[in-house]
């Protein structure tokens, strides 16, 4: 007569035990994997390298270049001067960390803004967006415009892509914003960060972002 199947040999325990073991193992790996290790808070994209130059007119329709503020830090991004949603939002961001900085500190950071719409490219145009979005709160800041041979080279330098999904369609621009310390070298790229699917991730507001930034770099003189 066979065995009766719910007696097991001391060996067949021994190999259970130590199958049950190795799920136990196993579960507690994978419930320490790195897929579910939270990722360090979002601090914007470290970057290297020479900022490119440019000159540009601005709403006040002199001529700046990038060069003109070596030895101050400088805040720059790209706008379209009949935007409506995002770059208004933006202002609010550089607004509120400007207000933030001392009044020394003020004195070191310029904040830059170059001009994507070719359509609205007039010094009229910045000086009344700059009017509308309140930037004019923000002494040392320059929306700088120009023709399309003077604009596109400094999108190109930049990785800004701008384009209208549809004809009469609104404008598309890079968003974001980029630090360049004193001496001229492109050292944060700070902006909304997204999902694969394209959903905005929780992380500090850009202002908040910008000021730290700010302060660091201030801090390296």
């Amino acid at each position: 007569m066979p065995d009766s199947p719910s007696l097991w040999t001391p060996g067949q325990v021994a190999h259970i035990g130590a199958v049950a073991a190795l799920i136990i193992l196993t579960t507690a790996c994978q419930a320490n994997s790195p897929s579910e290790v939270e990722s360090p808070p979002y601090e914007g994209t470290g970057l290297q390298g020479k900022a490119a130059d440019f000159r540009l007119v601005n709403q006040g329709g002199q001529e700046v270049s990038l060069a003109d503020f070596r030895g101050e830090v400088v805040v720059l991004t790209f706008m379209d001067s009949t935007c409506k949603d995002v770059c208004p939002l933006t202002s609010v961001h550089l607004r509120t960390a400007y207000g933030s900085l001392s009044g020394s500190e003020a004195a070191s950071v310029v904040f830059l803004a170059v001009n994507v719409n070719l359509d609205a490219n007039r010094t009229a145009d910045t000086g009344a967006a700059t009017e509308s979005w309140q930037l004019n709160e923000i002494p040392s800041f320059h929306f700088l415009t120009g023709a399309e041979a003077q604009l596109r080279p400094v999108w190109e330098a930049y990785d800004i892509a701008v384009y209208r999904p549809r004809e009469g369609g609104e404008l598309v621009h890079t968003p974001g914003v980029f630090l360049i310390d004193q001496r001229g070298n492109k050292r944060w790229y700070v902006s909304t960060p997204m999902d694969a699917a394209g959903n905005p991730l929780e992380s500090a507001p850009l202002s908040e972002l910008l000021l730290r930034h700010m302060r660091s770099l201030l801090e390296e003189q």
